[in-house]
């Protein structure tokens, strides 16, 4: 491998950083809520075996223990707790979701834990909201809309959205009262040809009006729907250069979040997960937790530019533990990437007894390290 030292191309490659995939998995389902395909540890004997999930809850719960005990000063998960990856902003690089099982949970130490990765630091976002720990899980679910780029979640009886930072009280947020008859109409004549089959005129009124609902509920500024009309009409709209372009990037991007959740909720489409050029093999199933230790302490890992924290070293190192399965890696392969991270072996010790494996990890890395935030 070789983040140390650049004699190589595969070396080079290598020496990018730690890294993996992130596919679309059963905890991401909207309608369907949030834990219910991990509450069955007691039912999994039952099931026929999903090894790609069963690996991405082995590193959720590996990369939650340490988190959890940052958190809570308590070490290990205790029987009946559980962590499971769910990707909130579909950048492809998955928060990590842990309940902490304690009889009698005040909701102090245990109970539901929610960690974002936000700068060089993973947070976690439910403590401040009242009641969030104590939810149970079968009443946590997904909403189909975004909010600031990540996903609503129903909590109970309350919704919950991102404001940038952490998950609140959508009621906390400003609504907007507005004009929409000219984006309805705007939006109803691009979602139809010139001779609309049957239904279809129905179906895109409901579609409309469920994204202007939704723009009000999200806060937008008469102005911002009034230009984001006008460039679905197909009017003249001279766009913003400068300082001014990010804000128009922005809402556009908002908008089209509405439309694409305003079509998941009916059921016409679903969300994109984000792209990655994944290995085609069958997985193993495998252990992680030597690699998840030796990983993030590595110096090459933690020193990398795009990584600079343990925090995001352990991120990173939680992608790559994703990925690699994708390339039929054994847990042997596996152990002997964990060794080399420990500095107890060489990239010729490695090819002496699996002449593929660092091509697969160099391929996992550079697509885990294409989607990771800077800094």
């Amino acid at each position: 491998m070789g983040w140390k030292r650049s004699p190589s191309a595969s070396e080079r490659s290598r020496a990018q950083g730690c890294a993996m995939r992130l596919s679309w998995r059963p905890a991401t389902a909207f309608a369907l809520a949030l834990l219910c395909a991990c509450l069955g540890v007691a039912r999994a004997q039952q099931q026929p075996e999903n090894i790609p999930w069963e690996n991405s809850m082995a590193i959720a719960q590996k990369m939650a223990m340490g988190l959890l005990e940052r958190q809570t000063g308590s070490k290990g998960l205790p029987l009946a707790s559980f962590a499971i990856e769910v990707d909130l902003n579909l950048d492809g690089l998955p928060e990590i979701f842990a309940y902490r099982y304690a009889p009698g949970c005040d909701g102090i130490k245990c109970g539901n834990f929610l960690f974002v990765l936000e700068g060089d630091s993973y947070h976690e976002v439910l403590g401040d909201i009242p009641g969030a720990r104590l939810v149970p899980q079968d009443k946590i679910a997904l909403s189909p809309f975004k909010r600031n780029g990540f996903f609503d979640i129903q909590s109970d009886t309350m919704t919950i959205g991102w404001n940038g930072t952490r998950y609140v009280d959508v009621s906390t947020f400003p609504a907007s009262t507005l004009d929409g008859a000219a984006f309805v109409a705007a939006c109803q004549k691009s979602k139809l040809g010139e001779q609309p089959a049957e239904g279809e005129a129905e179906q895109a009124a409901t579609a409309c009006q469920c994204q202007f609902n939704r723009f009000q509920v999200v806060g937008f500024k008469q102005a911002d729907l009034d230009a984001y009309t006008a460039s679905i009409a197909g009017q003249e709209v001279e766009y913003p250069i400068g300082d001014k372009e990010d804000a128009w990037l922005a809402l556009s991007k908002s908008a089209q979040d509405v439309a694409t959740g305003c079509d998941v909720a009916s059921g016409k489409s679903q969300w994109p997960p984000a792209y990655f050029d994944h290995g085609d093999k069958p997985q193993q199933k495998l252990n992680f937790g030597a690699f998840l230790d030796a990983g993030p302490a590595q110096d090459f890992i933690l020193t990398n530019h795009r990584t600079g924290s343990p925090d995001r070293a352990l991120s990173l190192c939680g992608c790559l533990a994703r990925e690699i399965p994708t390339y039929g890696v054994s847990q042997e392969g596996l152990d002997l990437l964990a060794q080399y991270y420990r500095n107890e072996i060489s990239d010729a010790d490695i090819e002496a007894q699996d002449a593929d494996l660092l091509t697969a990890h160099d391929k996992a890395s550079e697509a885990c390290l294409s989607q990771f935030p800077a800094k």
